[in-house]
């Protein structure tokens, strides 16, 4: 909390009066509102930019204080933590069916029993027993015949068949997990089965739905192509590009030697203003400004080390800051400050305080109290981490107690503030002379000359960054209320970062709101979705050099999505100072609601997204992990379905299909990319009639009804999809399509869902999660499949939750969709072995373990009931009692345990996949 600082000097609990309001304990991660009140009345809002979950790891911080809000079983990840979920497969559910049969076959032997056992008293009514008690009927005896006939038929129920299952369950489970064919050495990771109940149901899935980036990609982000102001500029790839750097590494770049000339340009402003060189080389500086400073990116010239003991005590560690760095951080401020000040910080402080965080607290309006000397003096002798800047003891009293406090915490030198970036709120800046800036510049530059190590949350930013690091844009520092870049041709500047607005899947956008330290004008700056940033430019007249820049790179766009390049679009907007308190005195009443609290928040952000104007975009290139092509074309020609769902552009989309396999040339597209209701409709029944009048006999008769399709079990399906093999088809759908077909009103979801059958695989663009999710639910329960979701990422974490099947992939992304997932894979191609393999090893040996049971249990039954048609129906067994108990527990336990579930093998790996090459290679 930023504003803490104003409170009190030194954070101690036990002086702190403000109290926090937070939402009651749920299970949603990213949820999190509340509002820490002051006692003067004052409400200052808190996001998940202030809260610590509990299980994360803090990295680059050495220690931090705060309040627990949630403790116990309240805290979110004991919420989310209900272990492994229960779910039921299909084969078990089967299985259930026939232990009623079983029971009702049961019955009806012991009735027929009964009844034979009064028949043949009544037959030898004439006869009397010696050992027959004087007054029993035939009906009593045939009563007491009927439990006599459970007790000994009571085999026919096979009991012992779930716990021999769940045996067999785990074994299965133990030879997965230490398959050396699933391990990724390059990660260290093996699969990791979560759901120990389904491993069968690996073998039984039908539709596979899986997101792109990070899953079917390696997220190894490469930075190959860029338009700014509609000129473009190219990135060829380097010879040793595919071998180094690890998954969500950004790679380096060959820099084009056009950019750098027209970044560079020389010249003067003449009686007309600035050339059109000027101009563009004006516009490359604030694109490449745009891609540093426009992320969350932070940035260290060292690597980390904790100075926090295993007994909490902090130590001093003198060899990490004893570096050439400090040194002429201080010769700056010696040259900046008066010799006192200069001599008052002595080299034995070398501990820097700490002023880098991940997250980002939001800025008050702008008011001149704001930009006091206090908030950023360049000396700090307090020791507190979050103490105040401004104090400083002035009294030998005060020496006495800042010394005593000091035993307490550790020595910490504030690294110097730079006075001459930002003139405003340091005003030396114009006592300097030319010389002394001069040497400050060298002594910066000297400083950084090594390259910062970057850590980004995701690996698009990191690729920009490290973009606009190669053509001398530089980002240095970051703080939560900071930025340094070296800029060129301007220098080092510090700016103010005055508000982030984070990316979410709603907007596809993200931006950040920066004060110039010179001009001090208030810059917005955006970056986001084609989609998002296109419909919020400014508008401007048709005949304008601004229109001939946005439909050149509108142009170029298509072309990088052709490609299968990633693409994001670059704007800015100037604020001016009151249109920018206006905004966020709106904003901060918004995060202070208790209702709609997201939605108004999301408003707030379009008021502020808005009349925008266009700097350039880029093309990264995410290229598709090894081995996804063969995974993909082998799971297709298995007869499984595939659905590929993704937040790109149709044209990046349809390329990477293709690359994968998913797609193939053969194959007949079908796109529907409707604006409206009324196109989607027509669109989807043009295709479905189209077909159906051109299909040929082999599913002449799959023209179901809408009613039909929802009480489907996936037999017309199959028949369509024997008759392709003439010409496949594939189908492609966009975001705003999907809206108009998910809707329930408008009654497309059966006709879409009929058209899918049709096709091998199927293309979601711009797919949004909550879409992604509803796509599996309705696949599911309307067409009566087996699903099966994967993917990598927090967004995709509905979506294999809904699926029968989820897989987590442990990617880049975090650890939500492995958490969320039944099963755990490193990467994409796994998926071949674990399904086509596993998946039919577990299933098959399942199935006839289920099989033997059954058939032990009636062939033993069956032997005992025959032997009554000898006995007159009276209930001896002609086995002994021995073994009749060792039946169950040693004559038939170990076939279907080890001989069924471990050494049985319908075929090995090798043939498995030697039937999937033989259809691969079929016409």
């Amino acid at each position: 909390m930023k504003n803490i600082n104003d409170m009190q000097e030194i954070f101690e609990p036990s002086k702190f009066r403000s109290h926090i309001e937070v939402d009651a304990p749920t299970t949603k991660i990213y949820r999190f509102h509340g509002a820490m009140v002051h006692p003067t009345g004052a409400r200052e809002p808190v996001g998940t930019e202030n809260l610590l979950l509990r299980e994360c790891l803090l990295k680059n911080t050495d220690y931090v204080e705060g309040i627990v809000v949630y403790a116990g079983h309240e805290t979110k990840a004991m919420l989310n933590n209900g272990g492994p979920r229960y779910k039921r497969s299909t084969l078990e559910r089967q299985m259930n069916q026939d232990v009623i049969w079983c029971v009702l076959v049961l019955i009806l032997l012991c009735v027929i029993g009964a009844i034979g056992c009064k028949l043949w008293l009544q037959a030898y009514s004439g006869l009397k027993e010696p050992y027959k008690t004087e007054g029993s009927s035939d009906s009593s005896d045939a009563f007491l015949a009927f439990w006599t006939y459970i007790i000994i038929l009571q085999i026919m129920i096979p009991l012992s068949l779930y716990v021999t299952l769940e045996m067999c369950k785990i074994i299965q489970v133990y030879h997965i997990h230490n398959n050396v064919d699933l391990y990724d050495p390059e990660t260290d990771k093996r699969v990791e089965c979560r759901a120990l109940n389904i491993t069968e149901e690996l073998g039984q899935v039908q539709y596979i739905f899986s997101d792109k980036t990070g899953t079917l990609t390696e997220n190894k982000m490469i930075f190959r192509r860029c338009t700014i102001a509609g000129t473009e500029y190219n990135h060829p790839e380097l010879e040793n590009e595919g071998k180094s750097s690890k998954l969500g590494a950004a790679l380096s770049i060959v820099v084009n030697p056009k950019l750098v000339e027209d970044l560079n340009v020389q010249g003067h402003l003449t009686e007309q203003g600035y050339t059109a060189q000027q101009k563009h080389a004006a516009r490359i500086q604030e694109f490449l400004l745009l891609l540093a400073v426009c992320n969350t990116v932070v940035c260290s010239h060292h690597p980390h080390c904790d100075l926090m003991n295993s007994s909490g005590i902090i130590e001093p560690a003198p060899h990490i800051f004893e570096t050439s760095s400090c040194e002429r951080l201080n010769e700056i401020d010696c040259i900046t400050v008066n010799n006192t000040e200069c001599n008052s910080h002595s080299s034995n402080d070398k501990y820097a305080r700490l002023e880098e965080s991940r997250s980002v607290t939001p800025s008050p309006p702008l008011n001149s109290h704001l930009y006091s000397d206090s908030r950023r003096s360049p000396h700090v002798p307090s020791l507190s981490p979050i103490t105040s800047a401004d104090a400083s003891p002035t009294t030998e009293e005060a020496s006495q107690q800042a010394a005593v406090k000091s035993s307490f915490k550790p020595k910490l030198l504030n690294i110097p503030s730079l006075p001459f970036l930002g003139s405003k709120r340091n005003g030396s800046n114009s006592n300097l002379t030319d010389e002394q800036k001069a040497k400050i510049n060298r002594s910066l530059r000297s400083t950084y000359d090594a390259k910062p190590i970057f850590e980004a949350e995701s690996p698009d930013e990191l690729a920009l960054v490290d973009a606009a690091y190669r053509y001398n844009c530089r980002l240095l520092k970051r703080t939560p209320i900071s930025v340094v870049v070296d800029v060129p041709g301007e220098g080092i500047l510090d700016y103010e970062i005055l508000q982030v607005l984070p990316f979410d899947s709603t907007r596809k956008c993200m931006s950040v709101i920066l004060k110039h330290p010179r001009t001090q004008e208030i810059i917005v700056y955006c970056k986001g979705a084609d989609s998002a940033v296109f419909s919020n430019l400014a508008p401007v007249e048709d005949d304008s050099e601004q229109k001939q820049i946005i439909n050149r790179t509108q142009n170029q766009l298509n072309s990088y999505a052709s490609k299968g390049l990633r693409v994001l679009v670059m704007a800015k907007r100037i604020l001016t100072l009151a249109e920018y308190n206006e905004w966020y005195t709106k904003h901060q009443e918004c995060e202070l609601l208790h209702e709609n609290r997201e939605k108004r928040i999301q408003e707030s952000y379009s008021n502020l997204e808005k009349n925008l104007t266009l700097l350039g975009a880029t093309g990264i290139e995410d290229r598709l992990q090894e081995g996804v092509p063969e995974t993909l074309a082998s799971l297709l020609a298995s007869g499984i379905v595939v659905w590929v769902l993704t937040g790109d552009k149709p044209e990046t989309a349809i390329n990477i299909a293709y690359s994968a396999k998913l797609f193939s040339s053969h194959m007949e597209v079908l796109k529907i990319m409707a604006r409206s209701k009324d196109a989607a409709e027509n669109t989807i029944l043009f295709y479905l009639s189209d077909i159906e009048q051109h299909s040929d006999s082999d599913f002449g008769d799959v023209n179901i009804s809408s009613s039909q399709a929802s009480t489907s079990s996936g037999i017309p399906h199959r028949r369509a999809r024997s008759g392709q093999r003439g010409r496949s088809r594939a189908l492609v759908v966009d975001g705003k399509t999907l809206t108009y077909i998910l809707d329930k009103r408008s009654n497309l979801t059966l006709p879409f869902l009929r058209l899918t059958t049709y096709c091998s695989s199927v293309l979601c663009c711009r797919a949004t999660p909550l879409q992604k999710a509803y796509i599996v639910k309705v696949v599911k329960e309307e067409l009566k499949m087996r699903t099966l979701a994967i993917g990598d990422g927090a967004n995709d974490v509905s979506m294999i939750q809904t699926a029968d099947v989820g897989i987590g992939i442990s990617g880049q992304e975090g650890m939500q969709a492995v958490m969320a997932a039944d099963f755990a894979l490193s990467r994409f191609k796994y998926l071949e072995r674990f399904l086509l393999v596993h998946g039919h090893w577990s299933y098959d040996r399942l199935a006839r373990m289920v099989l033997y049971f059954f058939y032990k249990n009636a062939a033993f039954v069956f032997l005992i009931f025959w032997y009554q048609l000898y006995c007159g129906f009276s209930g001896a067994v002609m086995i002994d009692q021995m073994y009749l108990m060792l039946y169950n527990l040693l004559f038939t336990s170990l076939p279907p345990l080890a001989i069924e579930n471990i050494f049985n093998y319908s075929y090995f790996e090798s043939s498995s996949f030697a039937v999937v090459s033989k259809t691969l290679d079929k016409p």
